[in-house]
C-alpha cells in the first residue's frame, strides 16, 4: 500500500493574544486557496508543481498544526513553503509530500487539541464565496481549519479559470458561518462543494462537515 501525502499547514498561535476561532478558519481557507494557486502557476518550481499536482490526483489530505515562537520560525525555514496573513493570522502552506517525509521542524509541531474562541459572534462579511460549517458537529479548531481548507480548494478548482484567478488575486475571501440545523439539509442537496470526511479523527468517514456556495450549476465533491 502506498503511502497517503499531504498537505501540512501551519497556524500561528501565540499565547497572547490567540487568534479567533473564526479568523483561523477564514485565514486557513484563504492561504490554501491562494498557495494552491501558486503552487501550479506557470511560474512555478517544477518540483513544487509536481508534488502538487501528485497530491491533488488523489486523496486532499491536509494536517493543521499549531506553532509560535522559535517553532513557528524554523518551519519557516523548510522549502517549500508559501506564507500567508488574512484577518490578522499567519498561515504557513507546505508543498505536498508524503506523511512519512514530513520535515523535523514541521512534525515536531502539534496537531491535535487547537479549541479556539471567538469573543464576539461573527457575521458574514459579504464574501463571494460562503462556507458552511455542519450545525450537527462539534469540531476542534485544527479539525475545522483542515475541513475548511478542503472546501477552499473545491471551490477553486470548481470556479471557471478566469473566476478562480480574481478570486485569487484578491486574495481568496470567503466566509465562514455555521449552519442552521433547519437549513442543512437543504445547503448539502443544493451546493455546489461538499466535504465529505475521510474520518481520519474527530468524525466518522464520510461525515459532511463544510458545504460551500453561492456558485451556480454542477457540484464537486471531496472524499
Amino acid at each position: 500500500m502506498s503511502v497517503p501525502w499531504a498537505m501540512q499547514i501551519v497556524v500561528r498561535v501565540e499565547k497572547d493574544p490567540s487568534p479567533a476561532h473564526t479568523a483561523v478558519l477564514r485565514a486557513a481557507g484563504s492561504a490554501v486557496a491562494v498557495s494552491l494557486a501558486g503552487f501550479v502557476a506557470p511560474d512555478a518550481d517544477p518540483e513544487v508543481r509536481e508534488r502538487t499536482e501528485r497530491w491533488r490526483s488523489g486523496p486532499i489530505r491536509k494536517v493543521v498544526r499549531r506553532a509560535r515562537g522559535a517553532g513557528w520560525t524554523r518551519q519557516l525555514a523548510v522549502a517549500g513553503v508559501a506564507v500567508h496573513r488574512f484577518h490578522g493570522v499567519d498561515v504557513a502552506v507546505h508543498v505536498p509530500g508524503p506523511v512519512d517525509e514530513v520535515d523535523p521542524e514541521i512534525s515536531r509541531l502539534q496537531v491535535g487539541g487547537l479549541t479556539l474562541e471567538d469573543a464576539d459572534e461573527n457575521e458574514p462579511e459579504g464574501a463571494g464565496v460562503r462556507l458552511w460549517l455542519n450545525p450537527h458537529l462539534t469540531l476542534t479548531t485544527g479539525k475545522a481549519a483542515a475541513q475548511v481548507g478542503h472546501a477552499a480548494q473545491l471551490v477553486w478548482e470548481w470556479l471557471p479559470a478566469d473566476g478562480a484567478d480574481r478570486w485569487v488575486a484578491d486574495g481568496a475571501p470567503l466566509d465562514v458561518v455555521v449552519g442552521a440545523e433547519s437549513d442543512w439539509a437543504g445547503l448539502v442537496e443544493h451546493a455546489p462543494v461538499v466535504v465529505t470526511d475521510g474520518g481520519f479523527t474527530e468524525v466518522p468517514p464520510g461525515t459532511i462537515t463544510v458545504v460551500a456556495g453561492p456558485v451556480s450549476s454542477s457540484r464537486r465533491t471531496a472524499p
